[in-house]
């Protein structure tokens, strides 16, 4: 069984992508995946996020943004994983796709959406339990070492107690950690018809020994 802890930006681009694809790679493999998408928020996410030199008082406002989104998506995993990882897509859709900021509307109407329960979502927005998940995340990027956004943690449960830091996660990327930790081969995953790889352009072979890949 593959675990895969993919830290991100919850309004972040090149998170989305990261989403989806370790959901391709989850619904393609026939050994089971177990994946975990945690919110990372520190002062390098925030400053990439700004143009510019900004003042102290534009980067605390985006952090209180990204902070608040954070929050919202740890609401809504509350009322169950399926639910959450739906929010989470559709709150980084409505930012990166559709260019709407992120507010405590929004994150309601996504929660209409998604079918939660609202007075329970609005009341755990603002609770401890959610700022103390908030706090257990960062503990675990901390742990693992993870300082940017859009990074993998994957531990192959069945061979080591090891996991494998990948700084990038591309489709291919995914299939070269499969194939070398002997899970599937990267010819079987990579041809998937309805898959194309729109990364191929963009993303580099990754081998054992590359130095985007590493061993924690």
């Amino acid at each position: 069984m593959l675990e895969v802890y993919l830290f991100v930006n919850p309004l972040g681009a090149r998170c989305m992508r990261s989403e989806r694809n370790i959901m391709r790679l989850a619904d393609h493999l026939n050994s089971k995946v177990s994946f975990q998408f945690v919110p990372l928020l520190n002062q390098q996410i925030v400053g990439q996020s700004l143009s510019g030199r900004p003042t102290l008082a534009e980067r605390n406002a985006r952090f209180n943004v990204y902070y608040e989104a954070i929050l919202a998506y740890k609401a809504a995993l509350f009322q169950g994983k399926r639910k959450g990882r739906k929010f989470l897509l559709n709150m980084q859709k409505a930012v990166v796709d559709d260019h709407e900021q992120f507010s405590q509307e929004l994150a309601l109407s996504l929660a209409k959406d998604c079918r939660l329960d609202l007075d329970m979502f609005k009341e755990d927005c603002q609770s401890d339990l959610a700022k103390q998940a908030f706090q257990t995340d960062q503990k675990l990027a901390a742990e693992m070492k993870i300082e940017q956004s859009s990074s993998a943690v994957i531990f192959n449960c069945d061979v080591s107690e090891c996991g494998l830091l990948l700084d990038d996660v591309t489709y291919e990327s995914l299939c070269d950690v499969c194939e070398s930790q002997g899970v599937a081969t990267k010819e079987m995953l990579m041809a998937e018809p309805n898959y194309p790889s729109t990364e191929q352009a963009t993303s580099t072979m990754l081998g054992l020994n590359h130095p985007h890949l590493h061993v924690l």
